[in-house]
């Protein structure tokens, strides 16, 4: 999967053959076709164990946050942090896996959907009742497009690595967007 992701990542999804993926993992055509389908298969994967990664690493930030921590900036540094941490798998995230199949676009949207959960569950503990709203699930997809958007700026234009430095910025947008 890691060849799949660095081939993806360097080259984009478009320019990406099979024949790079497998030459990058050290395999044969025949161990890819064990695994994948298709190259469609392998981005769909590639981007899955991406956006896994990133989901997992974000809860497990956001359940060890000891009392009186501001949960607002937990959430938002481990999501920057591990897009930072693994540029490969960030341009996967926001980049390339964009439009690439309907399967992938779901799995984005998908992963999307449970962030945005996270986001709300954030919010029910500083305001439950506004949390609980009818406009609730569409402002907590709207917060998560506040630091998608930005992190996907950032990749575009190759400076991702500065990401750490828009942790504050996003942290008093999105308690101000929350307030």
């Amino acid at each position: 999967m890691r060849a799949a992701i660095d081939e993806f990542a360097a080259r984009g999804y478009h320019h990406t053959s099979v024949e790079d993926i497998v030459r990058s993992a050290r395999t044969s055509r025949t161990a890819f076709y064990a695994f994948f389908d298709n190259r469609e298969d392998a981005m769909y994967g590639a981007l899955q164990t991406c956006l896994r990664t990133l989901l997992d690493t974000m809860r497990c930030k956001l359940e060890q946050v000891p009392a009186g921590a501001n949960l607002t900036e937990v959430g938002v540094r481990s999501y920057v942090d591990c897009l930072v941490a693994d540029p490969a798998a960030a341009r996967i995230i926001l980049l390339e896996g964009v439009g690439t199949s309907p399967e992938v676009n779901a799995l984005r949207s998908r992963i999307r959907r449970e962030i945005a959960d996270l986001i709300r569950g954030m919010w029910a503990l500083t305001d439950a009742e506004a949390a609980a709203s009818p406009q609730a699930a569409a402002i907590s997809v709207g917060v998560f497009g506040i630091l998608f958007e930005s992190m996907v700026h950032l990749a575009e234009t190759n400076r991702l690595d500065e990401a750490p430095d828009h942790v504050p910025a996003l942290v008093t947008a999105i308690n101000r967007v929350l307030a």
